[in-house]
């Protein structure tokens, strides 16, 4: 590949959709994820929120929040165990089938659940700002109607 066709490739990527939202996500983790360790939560990793993220603030099975997250259940254990030990989880068996495992908050996984909701408010706040609260709003009605979409087409 030439160098000017390569040079062009790189800028088309760097503005394509999954790399934008991908810039986006990363960029709101990141800043969550330091703000809560300003908050005392300093154990926190970032991989941490693929877990939190994804799990109900009622509790969820642990493959439900895998599948959420995109991850196995492996990987999605090895954090549900770290975060248990962290006290912001707890892990019980699922009443209804023994070899499902529940995940729930704990009262200090509520708390830092609740700093980040309010982490996540002042980003979108200043999001708004920027680009003004109607055109926010758009963005955010556009990509939930993008992510219906790609949803709901069968491969």
């Amino acid at each position: 590949m030439n160098q000017e066709l390569l040079s062009t490739s790189n800028r088309n990527r760097a503005a394509n959709l999954r790399q934008c939202l991908l810039r986006a996500s990363r960029c709101v983790n990141i800043i969550i994820v330091e703000k809560l360790h300003q908050r005392g939560f300093t154990e926190l990793r970032s991989t941490h929120t693929a877990l939190l993220s994804n799990l109900d603030l009622e509790g969820s099975s642990l493959i439900l929040v895998a599948q959420r997250a995109g991850i196995t259940k492996q990987a999605m254990g090895r954090l549900a165990d770290e975060l248990v030990k962290l006290k912001y989880v707890s892990r019980t068996l699922n009443e209804n089938d023994k070899r499902s495992v529940i995940i729930k908050f704990t009262p200090s996984g509520l708390e830092l659940m609740d700093y980040s909701f309010r982490i996540m408010e002042e980003l979108e706040n200043r999001c708004a700002y920027r680009l003004g609260g109607n055109h926010f709003k758009k963005l955010l009605s556009s990509l939930q109607e993008i992510t219906n979409e790609l949803e709901n087409t069968s491969e």
